[in-house]
């Protein structure tokens, strides 16, 4: 079992990226080979999952202060009662 933490985690290889591209002259394709980033990853816009998941975050604050008995599968029937669309997926992301 390896105890070791990973190099470099996808944030942070985003940020060494730049540095090769300017500093060393590398492009763009094989500075995110030699860090193991794809370019996909490399380019895509970084979104801020708390203001992404907001609705839900409240959505569930408000029924775990009302009904702090209930259990994850009881919420999500109810979100699912009063219209929401969100599937259990997601709300077990937030949830947890």
């Amino acid at each position: 079992m390896c105890s070791q933490k990973k190099t470099l985690g996808p944030a942070e290889r985003r940020e060494v990226v730049p540095h090769l591209v300017m500093q060393d002259g590398l492009p763009v394709q094989r500075a995110c080979a030699a860090v193991g980033l794809s370019r996909a990853t490399y380019y895509r816009v970084v979104a801020d999952w708390a203001q992404r998941d907001g609705p839900v975050i409240e959505a569930l604050t408000t029924l775990s202060v009302t009904h702090p008995r209930w259990g994850f599968w009881k919420y999500v029937g109810r979100l699912r009662n009063t219209g929401h669309p969100w599937n259990h997926k997601r709300l077990g992301r937030v949830y947890c």
